[in-house]
Order: C-alpha cells, then structure tokens, then sequence
C-alpha cells in the first residue's frame, strides 16, 4: 500500500484538518447532551414523584453513555497522526466550486485487502479551506485515504466509508505536498481530469461513493 511519510505539523493540523474538526464537534456536542440530561435528572431526584425519580435514573444512565461517547470517539477515529500514517497516498482533485468551499473527486481502494484483491472507488467530500493550493478546478490534491464501516456486520471485503484527507491540512510544507503529487502514477492524475464532471453522479450514490468496474480503470490498475 502507498503511503506518505511526513512529519506532522500538529499545530497547523489541529487548526485546519476538518477530520479533527468534526470529532470535536461531535465530542462537545455529546458533552452538551449528558448535562442537559444531569440537568434534568438532578430535578428529577429534587422534585420528583416515585415516577419521576425512575425516569431520573434512565436520564442519568443516557447521561453516562453521552460521557462515554465523548471520549470514545477520539479513540475510535483515530489520532491525526495515525490517520496519516495508515492512509493510502490517493489522488484527489477539485471537481467544484462552492460559495463557501469546494468539492473534492478522489479515486480510493475501498478493499480490505488492498495488496491482494483491490477494489477502487470514486468518492467526493466536501471542504471548507485548502491551504498551500490553487483553488481552481481540477487542481491536484494529494490525499490520505480515510476508511470505515458504518456498522460491525458491513461486508468483508470492502469499506463502506471512505473519504479523502489532504496532505495540506498536515503540514505547511509545500514540497511535501509537491513530493505527494509526484508519488501518485500520471494515470491515476489521468483517470481522475477524465472523470471530474461525475462528481455529481458520486454525490448522489450512497456515501458518496461510487464503486468502479475493472473495465473503467486504466489499464495500468486493472
């Protein structure tokens, strides 16, 4: 599998990386969600009838899980390092333009077995910043494939999730992000600028991603 070593500007990617972003969003917002629930189990346990204090107990126990997610969420995604570290180099360009952001085209490797029995993808995600890049379309963007399942009884041999994270929200360096372009083979770049206007046609498939047939690949993949 093709990754891309680099050291990891954690400042910068705490600051940009919309992966980090979203993680906490999710953590405070499950943060606000245990203590309106302490909230309201603490006034049920003051206030309350023998009923009242019954449904007190199930809001405290909905409170822990609330806790418990917050912290489990950072664990189960990952540390950005990690992320980086185990994610497959993609290609990925901009294949839109938006008011408030773009969206990105990525061909990824959605197999469980990459090395052995590869099965590719195009997938889109839509961002907010870019930094180190021209914000035009079709400009190149060197990715770290992110993976996943959306439940433990997905299928076997793929990834139900994927999803590209550039190299730029990582690190300022502006000739690791030139080192990644150059790693990823002309036809993947190729294959990529000849199937940009079906961003629109990935969008719409579940998950936003596309699952391709070995007769669309380039020779070279198949």
């Amino acid at each position: 599998m093709r990754n891309l070593s680099f050291p990891l500007d954690l400042n910068h990617a705490k600051s940009v990386n919309e992966n980090h972003t979203e993680v906490r969003r999710l953590r405070i917002s499950a943060l606000i969600v245990a203590a309106l629930l302490i909230a309201g189990a603490v006034l049920s346990f003051v206030f309350g009838s023998t009923w009242v204090v019954v449904l007190g107990v199930i809001l405290a126990v909905f409170a822990v899980g609330a806790i418990f997610l917050s912290f489990w969420l950072p664990r189960q995604v990952g540390t950005l390092a990690s992320l980086y570290a185990k994610g497959e180099l993609v290609p990925a360009v901009i294949a839109e333009k938006r008011p408030r952001g773009v969206t990105l085209l990525a061909l990824v490797n959605v197999s469980k077995h990459p090395d052995t029995d590869p099965r590719y993808a195009l997938v889109t995600r839509s961002v907010s910043n870019l930094p180190g890049h021209n914000w035009a379309v079709g400009a190149k963007i060197p990715s770290a494939a992110v993976l996943g399942d959306r439940t433990s009884r997905g299928p076997q041999d793929v990834w139900q999730l994927a999803g590209p994270m550039p190299i730029a929200w990582g690190t300022r360096d502006r000739a690791v992000i030139a080192r990644g372009i150059a790693e990823i083979p002309a036809w993947e770049w190729a294959f990529l600028a000849r199937n940009t206007k079906r961003f629109k046609e990935v969008d719409a498939a579940p998950a936003r991603l596309l699952a391709l047939q070995a007769r669309e690949l380039p020779t070279e993949m198949r």
